[in-house]
């Protein structure tokens, strides 16, 4: 396919945005990013638009250059954390926040990966043998649709006030209690730190222990990180 970029709008770890026409973007992985995990996360977004609602419409996959990726609609707005980050306008963002992914969890969804497999698979060859994927393999089943990175960052408001969800490379199907604890360690670690995710808890109406194991797995593989988003 011919040169699509437009643009430059974003850059992120593993890819960069353009704009690509009118309410129209590009995101591109960078080389050496597999087709094959590029087209996991395409798919994912396919299954996804297909069950939840507020998500930006998918256009085609592309390839450029020996480089992956697709397009879709260029959702207006700003990122959620924003609103988070500022103390005028937390406790609103925050009521959104668990709203939005409180509707996420009451769906389920079959055609995604576990997110036992995903885990193992980012842990790596080297570690499979080890007590991590002991732990990971004992886990339950759960086909809750699990987002895999619910964060402030990857929920943008529009001008219309609507809650748009984006970044579908992490979805799964797990307990919904999953999703939960990786909510959790990302805002511990980020917005406004432990207040911010035990205030989340509370309003997921979960205790710590009913997320400790998933925590203290996800503490552990922190360690196994690869290209992918964690």
């Amino acid at each position: 396919m011919g040169n699509l970029k437009g643009h430059q709008i974003a850059e992120g770890n593993t890819a960069e945005i353009f704009e690509v026409g009118e309410n129209k973007i590009l995101k591109l992985f960078k080389p050496g990013y597999s087709k094959s995990l590029a087209q996991h996360e395409f798919n994912n977004h396919c299954m996804v638009s297909r069950i939840a609602e507020n998500i930006p419409e998918l256009f085609e996959f592309v390839e450029e250059n020996q480089r992956y990726g697709f397009i879709m609609e260029k959702v207006q707005g700003n990122s959620l954390a924003s609103l988070m980050q500022d103390s005028h306008t937390f406790d609103h963002a925050m009521e959104i926040f668990t709203n939005v992914h409180k509707n996420w969890l009451m769906k389920t969804i079959d055609g995604a990966v576990s997110y036992t497999e995903w885990m193992l698979y980012l842990l790596g060859e080297k570690a499979l043998d080890g007590d991590l994927a002991d732990k990971i393999k004992c886990l339950p089943f759960g086909n809750a649709l699990c987002h895999g990175d619910f964060h402030p960052y990857n929920i943008i408001i529009t001008p219309e006030n609507a809650a748009v969800t984006i970044d579908f490379a992490n979805i799964c199907k797990a307990p919904k209690e999953y999703d939960i604890a990786r909510t959790y360690f990302l805002l511990k670690e980020d917005i406004k730190g432990k207040s911010a995710a035990e205030l989340y808890l509370a309003k997921m109406q979960m205790e710590y222990g009913d997320i400790r194991a998933y925590i203290n797995v996800l503490e552990a593989l922190r360690k196994y990180e690869n290209i992918l988003t964690f």
